[in-house]
């Protein structure tokens, strides 16, 4: 009797994705424990339990999807990875492994930024709980799943978003009304991880225990992302930039507010015009 490749395909997807599934069809035992599967489904089992690769294939399947996964993951969060395997790729798959486990074989392929995103709900949610991890790790964490965010704002935001004027001459740039680009982040960290930012590596430098505010921005689509510190003022400058007031009338409020000279704000606006960390809000029509 032909099987219909639809139900064996589901089935082999099963397999991969229920451990206990796939134990009991390699002992031969699926009929007694999979008694909710239709007999055409069973049929199936019996097909894949007569052969005899089975179990590499499984296996294999799950080491590559691990390895491809691990490579994701330590390619937008390296340094988070650093911490947890000290640098060890055999302790990595492990990691990513049982990581997948847990989510039934269910990974992102390509849609990386997902696959980083849950790894991260994971640490939080499992890892953290059960080892105890290096100094400061949940900050290496958080920046790193940050900028993983800022980079995939690229993808949601408009073409036109990426289209804002760079340079406006003082008249036209008084005049307009600026808000934030379309990738922008501001990170507030507890401790300074400059060091390790900038190294890639948790080994390597010194934190200070001390709060930073970083800047970090997406120039263009063409561009890699860019992190800059910045202080009180120059954060506060960028948050009167919302979008709901032309520039000459922001500058007036942080003036009356702070005491803030004019020709400074400007000297911190055209720059972040520039390289889009500030835009110009399109005109109605």
């Amino acid at each position: 009797m032909t099987l219909d490749a639809a139900v064996a395909y589901d089935v082999w997807l099963r397999l991969i994705a229920d451990e206990e599934l796939y134990r009991q069809t390699l002992a031969g035992t699926y009929r007694t424990y999979a008694r909710e599967l239709t007999e055409e489904q069973m049929r199936a089992l019996d097909g894949f339990h007569a052969e005899p690769g089975l179990r590499w294939n499984i296996e294999n399947l799950r080491f590559r999807t691990a390895l491809e996964a691990g490579s994701t993951l330590a390619s937008y969060l390296p340094r988070t990875i650093k911490m947890l395997t000290k640098g060890d790729d055999n302790w990595l798959q492990d990691i990513v492994f049982e990581y997948l486990a847990s989510h039934r074989w269910q990974e992102f392929g390509q849609h990386r930024f997902a696959e980083c995103n849950r790894f991260v709900a994971y640490i939080k949610d499992r890892i953290v709980k059960r080892r105890i991890t290096p100094p400061h790790f949940d900050v290496v964490v958080d920046f790193e799943h940050a900028i993983v965010q800022l980079l995939q704002a690229t993808g949601t935001a408009p073409a036109a978003a990426w289209t804002s004027a760079r340079e406006l001459p003082d008249d036209a740039l008084v005049a307009a009304t600026l808000t934030r680009g379309p990738a922008v982040a501001v990170i507030e960290l507890p401790v300074d991880i400059r060091p390790w930012i900038e190294s890639v590596d948790p080994t390597k430098g010194d934190v200070h225990e001390r709060a930073v505010t970083l800047l970090a921005y997406v120039p263009s689509l063409t561009e890699t992302h860019r992190i800059k510190a910045i202080g009180d003022g120059a954060r506060i400058v960028l948050e009167a930039f919302d979008g709901r007031a032309p520039t000459q009338d922001v500058v007036a409020r942080l003036a009356a507010a702070y005491d803030l000279d004019r020709d400074d704000v400007l000297g911190l606006v055209r720059p972040w015009l520039r390289d889009g960390v500030l835009a110009v809000v399109a005109s109605p029509g």
